[in-house]
C-alpha cells in the first residue's frame, strides 16, 4: 500500500514520518502552498481572546509578532501545539470540529469584554465568526496568507502513479481535495483513481473531492471516524492491513 498524504506543508512530511513509524508507506503529496500577505495586522487592547483554525493561521500570526498574552482557542490538537510554541501560554483546544470550536470560544467569551481576533485564509468563510457574532461576541477576522494551488503534481507522486503503486489518498481539506482532483485530471491519471480508497477527514472534503470535473469515481470514499489526524492514521492503518 501507498498512501499520497493530500496535505500542504509542513504537515504532510510530518504525517507521512508518522506513518512511516507504523510501517504504512506514504508519499507527501502538497498541492498547495501557503503565501503570507502583506496585510497591515495588530492586536488592539482591547482584545479578549485569539482564535486559530489552522497551524498556517498560527504562523503567519507569529509572524507579526502578534501578542500572545490572550487565550487562544484552536480548532485542534496540531494548531493548539503550534500556538503553544508561538508563546501562548493558555490554549484551548476544541477536538478538530469548527463547530465546537465556536462553541468552546461563545462558553468562555463574554461579549463585554472585548473582540476576538481570527487570522484565517484569504477565502476562508465568514461561518465561524458570523456564529460568534449570533452570541453577541464581537470578531475581527483578518486575512493573513493563501493558499496557492500548485501548478504539477509533486514528482514522487507522478512516480507513484505511473509504476501504479497509489492504493489510497489521504485528503485533509476541501481546498486541497479539488487542487488534487483537478491535477490528476490535467496529468491523466483518472484511470488509477478508479482503484484508490480515497479517505476524507470530513464529509464536507468527500463532497468536494466527488465534484471536480472529470475525475472518476474513487474504489470507495471514506470518511474518517473524527476529523482529525489521529482517526486519519488510523484509517489508514485499517487499509493496510488489507
Amino acid at each position: 500500500m501507498t498512501a499520497l498524504i493530500v496535505r500542504t506543508e509542513p504537515g504532510a512530511g510530518d504525517f507521512v514520518q508518522r506513518l512511516a513509524a507504523d510501517g504504512i508507506q506514504a508519499v507527501a503529496c502538497p498541492v498547495t502552498t501557503i503565501r503570507p500577505l502583506d496585510t497591515p495586522f495588530s492586536v488592539p487592547a482591547t482584545a479578549q481572546a485569539v482564535v486559530f483554525t489552522s497551524a498556517n493561521a498560527v504562523r503567519c500570526y507569529a509572524d507579526c509578532n502578534a501578542r500572545t498574552d490572550l487565550p487562544a482557542f484552536a480548532v485542534g490538537a496540531s494548531t493548539a501545539g503550534a500556538a503553544a510554541a508561538a508563546g501562548f501560554a493558555i490554549v484551548h483546544s476544541a477536538d478538530s470540529d469548527v463547530r465546537r470550536l465556536a462553541a468552546l470560544v461563545a462558553a468562555r467569551c463574554r461579549p463585554a469584554q472585548g473582540e476576538v481576533i481570527y487570522p484565517a485564509a484569504r477565502d476562508a468563510s465568514g461561518e465561524l465568526g458570523s456564529t460568534l457574532e449570533a452570541c453577541g461576541i464581537s470578531v475581527s477576522q483578518t486575512a493573513l496568507y493563501e493558499a496557492c494551488g500548485a501548478g504539477t503534481l509533486p514528482e514522487a507522486v507522478e512516480n507513484a502513479f505511473r509504476t501504479r503503486t497509489v492504493t489510497a489518498a489521504a485528503l485533509f481539506s476541501a481546498r486541497n481535495a479539488v487542487e488534487f482532483g483537478r491535477l490528476v485530471v490535467s496529468a491523466g491519471h483518472t484511470g488509477a483513481v478508479t482503484g484508490m480508497y480515497a479517505c476524507c477527514i470530513s464529509n464536507a472534503v468527500a463532497a468536494a473531492f466527488d465534484d471536480v470535473a472529470g475525475l472518476p469515481a474513487a474504489r470507495r470514499m471514506i470518511v474518517a471516524a473524527s476529523p482529525d489526524g489521529d482517526a486519519m492514521a488510523a484509517l489508514l492503518g485499517t487499509l493496510h492491513g488489507r
